[in-house]
């Protein structure tokens, strides 16, 4: 690996370091490019209902570990600064780049030969362009001026604020004060000029106004990620006739139905396929429709809570080398009013796909065409985007119907409310509504949620490693926790133990005692849902916030008044009477 600049792993290339994220390496900060410039990324993986959603043919592995699997960046930011205090100079990387000093010693002055370190600043606008922050401009007084004159960077060391640093151009008298450099205010009469550098793009036309970003900052870059559980259907054959599809077509066509005949006989005969008409059925189905229906992600969803709850004691998919193996729990009488399924789910797997980013905002959740967002581009006819399987357990937990619409109708009020701001804030974004979130969403969301804490301790995995999957609608209420590892092996059943019934009861009890009480009561217990306050009622990080890498909605929609009483509280929880 002679152009080995940085490593990442796979999960994290698909979640926080996606191509036009900023990522520190050891020498400096860089960026991966598109995925068209992917060449090394070939394997396949395949599933069905994800495909058909978001309209690819299939997604690519993340390339990982070997000589053939890295995948092409820059250094981003352009601009880097001098670390010698003696000099100081601000520079562009790609003036007399030498690429063998620069994999050799990282990024060097010019001048000085010292090491340099990347900008601290950058800019984008609300069409999620990126660019370096325009320090010529700002040394000449924000003024646009034809200068070829070293720029330095300088601080006065009167403050640790940005008043005290200062840049400077050789052909101006005094250097320009950094106050203000955050403030979009200060950039009037500058405007983006279009560029995504992950694109190699670097002058579109924009002409929005700019909105000055720290390079490390957290809202530089919002993954849009689509994920859903697999269980292995069709997608064997999927995968293979993708795979040799190439192959395929110019057999049939040198040779017509004869020539797809040999090649079965060499390549798949005693594989998958039960006979020829068995492939050539298949490969006819393939070419017809390769993407299939479109699905929405609601759909999604309920063909996971069908697998979930459609069998009495145990499942497994498919039967040998499973990928999907769960039992179900005897739920204790004391517990049948408010649960119908708990279910232990040894072994399951994710796929999640990366499908573009936005920055300065997050992607809108769920929607087959996000707006807004920039969208990864294969380059090719093949339409495909990067994906990472993760192999995982967890607990899956359905509610008695029964008692969640009686419950919902003592609740009519607080559930309406939360509707209502719900929709408001939805159109304010310029979002589409897909579902409903109604006062048994939340409760279910919360109950998630302390539970995951709960779990953290017990468990043996961190509450950051726990994520959840909220399934809601007239038809569906459950909700899955779970954990997943891109390891083959998956995890190791510290969380799918935690479902036997006993521990799950254990679990659920110290839960719900730990939801009465919150360290910022009575602030807490008697906060309202507010659109001011994330839509959340009464809820805070001290009792019922988790990672917002674990959450499905960012921190929204919580509210324990609605699972467990609170002090002063009128509402009638669900589990009222268990505790």
């Amino acid at each position: 690996m002679k152009n080995k600049v940085g490593e990442i792993r796979p999960g994290q290339l698909i979640t926080t370091f996606g191509p036009g994220a900023i990522i520190d390496s050891v020498n400096d900060s860089l960026m991966i490019l598109d995925i068209r410039y992917w060449d090394k990324a070939k394997d396949i993986i395949y599933d069905k209902n994800l495909a058909d959603f978001l309209g690819k043919h299939y997604f690519k592995k993340v390339p990982a570990t070997g000589e053939k699997a890295d995948l092409p960046v820059i250094p981003f930011p352009f601009y880097h600064e001098c670390s010698n205090t003696k000099c100081r100079r601000l520079f562009d990387i790609r003036d007399n780049f030498n690429i063998r000093e620069y994999l050799e010693k990282g990024p060097r002055c010019p001048s000085c030969n010292w090491r340099a370190h990347p900008a601290r600043f950058v800019i984008s606008c609300e069409d999620n362009h990126l660019e370096d922050f325009p320090w010529k401009w700002w040394a000449h007084g924000k003024e646009h001026k034809e200068c070829n004159g070293r720029l330095t960077l300088s601080s006065g060391g009167d403050s640790s604020g940005l008043e005290s640093l200062s840049v400077k151009c050789e052909c101006m008298e005094s250097g320009k004060s950094l106050r203000g450099a955050l403030d979009p205010k200060s950039f009037k009469g500058y405007k983006c000029k279009g560029a995504h550098p992950h694109k190699l793009e670097f002058n579109g036309e924009c002409g929005k106004d700019v909105i000055p970003l720290q390079r490390g900052a957290s809202n530089v870059y919002f993954a849009a990620i689509r994920s859903a559980i697999s269980f292995s259907g069709d997608s064997h054959i999927k995968e293979l006739l993708i795979k040799h599809q190439n192959a395929l077509i110019q057999w049939e066509q040198k040779r017509g139905e004869n020539g797809l005949k040999d090649y079965y006989e060499v390549n798949f005969e005693g594989k998958v396929f039960k006979d020829f008409n068995h492939f050539y059925n298949e490969w006819i189905r393939f070419k017809g429709n390769k993407s299939g229906e479109k699905l929405n992600y609601k759909q999604i969803k309920e063909f996971e809570y069908e697998k979930f709850t459609d069998f009495k004691d145990k499942i497994k998919i498919p039967k040998e080398n499973p990928e999907f193996e769960a039992e179900a729990q005897p739920v204790p009488i004391e517990l049948q009013r408010y649960f119908s399924k708990i279910i232990k789910v040894h072994r399951l797997k994710e796929i999640m796909v990366l499908l573009g980013f936005m920055r300065n905002e997050s992607p809108e959740p769920e929607v087959e065409n996000p707006k807004e967002i920039v969208w990864l581009e294969s380059g090719t006819e093949e339409k495909w985007l990067p994906a990472v399987e993760t192999f995982g357990e967890g607990i899956f937990i359905e509610f008695n119907r029964e008692t969640v619409n009686s419950w919902l109708q003592s609740v009519e009020d607080k559930s309406k409310k939360f509707s209502v701001l719900y929709d408001r804030w939805l159109k304010k974004k310029g979002w589409t509504k897909l579902e409903d979130r109604n006062a048994l969403y939340v409760m279910m969301h919360t109950l998630s949620h302390l539970l995951i804490k709960q779990l953290s301790l017990k468990s043996g995995y961190s509450s950051v490693a726990i994520k959840e999957r909220i399934y809601c609608s007239e038809t569906m209420a459950g909700i899955l926790l779970y954990t997943g590892s891109a390891d083959q092996e998956g995890t190791l059943g510290g969380l799918v133990e935690m479902g036997s019934i006993d521990k799950f009861r254990e679990i659920l009890d110290e839960a719900l005692e730990e939801a009465m009480f919150c360290t910022n009561d009575p602030v807490c217990s008697t906060l309202e849902v507010d659109e001011e306050n994330d839509l959340n009622g009464s809820a805070c990080f001290a009792c019922s916030m988790i990672s917002e890498t674990s959450c499905e909605v960012g921190n929204r929609l919580l509210d324990r008044s609605l699972v467990v009483p609170l002090q002063d509280s009128v509402i009638i929880p669900y589990f009222d009477g268990l505790i």
